[in-house]
């Protein structure tokens, strides 16, 4: 019988074990995740939002755009806002998650900013 504690290790074993798979899986066709997001005027610290190379192997790609509610006295982000979808609920959760952690100088207004979550190269596959 399985304790609790040894379940778990085994649950992380094949998680771990599935993500290393699906990494072997891209680098042999030859994919490489890129994310692009714009550098608004007044910009201090960027945080590039996370492409989980499980998104890349399923083919989730897409371009949006997100508005950033910055406080006027330090500089932070308040509130970050969908303009236009990536087109992937979860790719926009990891956009404003790294949007939320920018920073830029006091005093700049709200900005809008393009995230592209891209996947470049790679050998299609046809089933």
């Amino acid at each position: 019988m399985l304790t609790p504690h040894w379940l778990k290790i085994a649950v992380t074993a094949l998680i771990a074990l599935e993500v290393g798979l699906l990494s072997t899986q891209a680098q042999r066709h030859g994919v490489e995740p890129q994310v692009t997001t714009g550098s608004p005027a007044g910009l201090i610290k960027k945080i590039e939002p996370e492409y989980p190379i499980g998104f890349v192997t399923h083919g989730a790609k897409g371009r949006g755009v997100f508005r950033l509610t910055i406080n006027a006295k330090s500089g932070l982000v308040d509130e970050v806002k969908i303009v236009k979808s990536t087109g992937y609920s979860d790719l926009n959760k990891l956009a404003v998650k790294a949007l939320l952690q920018w920073q830029f100088t006091p005093g700049t207004p709200t900005v809008e900013v393009p995230v592209e979550f891209d996947i470049r190269g790679g050998n299609r596959i046809l089933h």
